[in-house]
């Protein structure tokens, strides 16, 4: 099977224990072999499709479309999770590079964006590369933001010195678009069912939301769309086996698109890799979801 998205900061021979440590920690905090991770993302309601990018770090631009009820006009949104930066390397260059040719309307990021032993020197990077966006670019706190030290008061100053605003459950109002984000369900306190009681019904809603498992008490009436990454979409899948591992909080929801009650659940696979540095038969990707008005 290809890999994709070796980031060149491996652990050096000096900390291997230290690694296979964490290696198995990590694992244990999972579920192997899971039966939803044998099917291949679903694609968008409608429609989607897949380039791969020119970048040695093999990421994929994934594009898809979902009608939005009450949107008057499309919107370009990028949706990005899982980035898991560390420290200034040729892969954050290359990723930057991809993220600057990009053109949206709105930017939202679900969460570890970075994870233990991040430097400050790269988050600044990579939000000096994200795309400029004019109803704004957001950001949810993911569970390895809690578990890396990055509070959630500094880490929100930190964002928002890069143009992006943290959203812990809160609701706020992006041009034709009612956003809401919620806490972390694995390391943060959420009360998603008290947050979908304080959306208005009558604005197309998108909610932002790290971990998937969170998605049966957010989907229903109010809620359009739910964008979620944490599941890596299994980063290493096999050919009739599909996904080795998914974190605890993944839920039935490993990667691509799921519908109850009405409300759409986008899951990434996001773009950088966790517990080992490996990615096999599922790339990183970019996902740009077209609003489409409708629904």
């Amino acid at each position: 099977m290809p890999t994709h998205g070796l980031p060149v900061n491996r652990p050096s021979p000096g900390h291997a224990w230290r690694f296979v440590r964490g290696v198995s920690r990590g694992l244990r905090m999972g579920t192997f072999f899971p039966s939803e991770g044998r099917r291949p993302g679903s694609a968008a309601p409608q429609g989607s499709e897949e380039r791969p990018l020119p970048s040695p770090v093999g990421l994929v631009h994934s594009s898809h479309r979902v009608a939005l009820a009450g949107l008057a006009a499309p919107l370009r949104l990028l949706h990005l999770s899982d980035v898991h930066l560390r420290g200034p390397s040729p892969w954050l260059t290359a990723l930057c590079a991809a993220l600057r040719g990009l053109s949206v309307d709105l930017v939202a990021l679900t969460g570890d964006i970075v994870t233990r032993g991040w430097q400050e020197a790269a988050v600044r990077a990579f939000l000096e590369a994200l795309p400029p966006a004019r109803l704004g670019r957001f950001a949810v706190m993911g569970n390895w933001e809690h578990w890396s030290g990055a509070r959630p008061a500094p880490w929100g100053a930190l964002l928002a010195s890069g143009g992006v605003r943290l959203l812990r459950d809160e609701i706020v109002q992006a041009g034709p678009l009612q956003l809401a984000g919620t806490e972390d369900l694995l390391a943060g306190v959420s009360d998603p069912r008290a947050l979908r009681a304080r959306l208005s019904l009558d604005r197309p809603t998108v909610v932002l939301s790290h971990s998937p498992g969170m998605f049966p008490a957010l989907a229903g009436p109010g809620v359009d769309l739910v964008l979620s990454g944490h599941s890596h979409g299994g980063q290493v899948r096999v050919p009739g086996l599909g996904a080795l591992w998914v974190p605890r909080g993944t839920g039935p929801y490993v990667a691509g698109w799921y519908q109850q009650s009405g409300t759409s659940l986008f899951v990434s696979r996001g773009v950088g890799w966790s517990i080992a540095p490996l990615r096999a038969g599922c790339p990183a990707e970019l996902a740009q979801i077209t609003l489409l008005p409708g629904g």
